[in-house]
């Protein structure tokens, strides 16, 4: 029980890194999570928290802001029996995504979705419905952040593979890739970088039968040796490392190219981006509604991974092109714009304790091009645009609670003062 528990927390933070929360919230988010884990788990398990919060991650490898991954456990003991390999979870398909692995020794992606798009920013991280600002650690909900989070770091990886097609077209298939000291080989480098977003896939995606076969050391002889994020597991030595390597590759490097082609299969993907926002000062009585600061040219801070897609607001429609050009003035720099609301619903809304404001866009993700400041690591841009110019509002993160539109056709701003 105490291990489940450690897992409840663990994921949360995992998906809380990895998909962000907005600045309003995301200090109060820890704070929060970390008294409950003090309060309610082993001491092993808040260690592991403050491991975590403090960056002291030497045995818990820590999100990578770039690429989205999950926090996983560089060392740990999978047992024969486990079961765990799609998680026994009672879910409306309404809610998610599946990208069903083209072969069993991968694990399904599930990601959550909003009127049929996939929904990044802001998600559903299962807090408790009666306070979003509590955790939710029943089991139902432990598994749903374990799925959802486990999916975001695999579609992140198969976006990466995708994009680096050029790169797996050169990558070496009979050996791993040692970097050359001095200068740098461009093939090297491509090859290096392949074989490392290769090495990632595997790990996270993969069940636990594919980790025994090609991340564990078996040397006790019992299956039950540490499995670890290295080719032939803990120790193996050059060889065992470039035979598990060659042997991946041989059997699923193929299928995992072509799974890939479905991620931004032509260099975009749209999708439904959510923020959690904010009332920007109190009810204006005047003007009969909040006023409420758009986050597109500058998204809130705090959110990490989950806007990898969303570099750079790059206006294709005419409503997006005015949006852009009206805040580049000095007298609406902050880009509030009103949200109209009835007084009595305002007030209704403001004495809800259970509300989070969440602002959902339609939107498409272009990918631009990489970043060349070190071959060795995966950086790529990305510019996005509206596809409809209604932004709904809503007050809950499940986004069931409608409360009203934003039109950019017709946005009334905020002078300021």
């Amino acid at each position: 029980m105490k291990c489940n528990c450690s897992k409840q927390i663990l994921w949360v933070i995992t998906a809380a890194l990895t998909l962000g929360l907005p600045q309003t919230t995301t200090g109060q988010f820890f704070k929060n999570l970390k008294k409950q884990a003090e309060e309610k788990v082993i001491k092993k398990a808040d260690s592991k928290v403050d491991d975590i919060l403090n960056g002291n991650n030497s045995k818990v490898q820590g999100p990578d802001i770039q690429t989205g991954s999950t926090i996983q456990t560089e060392e740990k003991n999978i047992d024969q029996n486990t079961s765990q390999q799609t998680p026994n979870i009672s879910f409306d398909d309404s809610e998610y995504l599946v990208f069903k692995s083209p072969n069993p020794s991968f694990k399904d992606i599930v990601i959550q979705k909003f009127k049929g798009l996939p929904r990044f920013g802001a998600i559903d991280f299962y807090m408790m419905r009666v306070n979003p600002k509590k955790v939710d650690l029943s089991k139902e909900a432990a598994e749903k952040r374990n799925l959802t989070s486990l999916g975001y770091a695999g579609f992140a990886h198969l976006v990466r593979i995708h994009m680096l097609k050029e790169h797996f077209k050169i990558m070496d298939r009979t050996a791993l890739t040692e970097q050359t000291k001095g200068k740098i080989i461009e093939k090297e480098a491509k090859s290096s970088l392949a074989q490392k977003v290769l090495k990632e896939f595997a790990f996270d995606m993969g069940t636990d039968a594919l980790k025994k076969e090609y991340f564990m050391n078996d040397w006790s002889g019992t299956g039950k040796s540490a499995v670890v994020r290295e080719w032939g597991g803990h120790r193996a030595d050059d060889f065992t490392e470039n035979e598990r390597y060659v042997s991946f590759v041989e059997k699923y490097l193929d299928i995992i190219l072509e799974w890939s082609e479905s991620f931004f299969s032509n260099g975009t993907e749209d999708f439904q981006l959510v923020h959690a926002i904010k009332f920007q000062g109190q009810y204006d009585f005047d003007k009969g509604g909040f006023w409420v600061r758009l986050p597109i040219k500058r998204p809130p801070q705090g959110i990490i991974s989950s806007v990898e897609y969303f570099n750079e607001f790059a206006p294709k429609t005419h409503y997006g092109h005015e949006f852009f050009n009206k805040t580049e003035q000095v007298d609406y720099i902050n880009g509030d714009v009103l949200f109209k609301m009835s007084p009595d619903k305002a007030e209704a809304l403001i004495n809800d304790k259970s509300v989070m404001l969440q602002l959902t866009m339609k939107v498409r993700s272009v990918f631009k091009d990489f970043d060349t400041g070190s071959p060795f690591a995966y950086g790529a841009y990305y510019t996005y645009h509206f596809l409809d110019p209604i932004l709904e509002l809503y007050s809950d993160a499940q986004l069931t609670r409608k409360i009203g539109e934003i039109n950019m056709e017709s946005l009334v701003f905020k002078e300021s003062n």
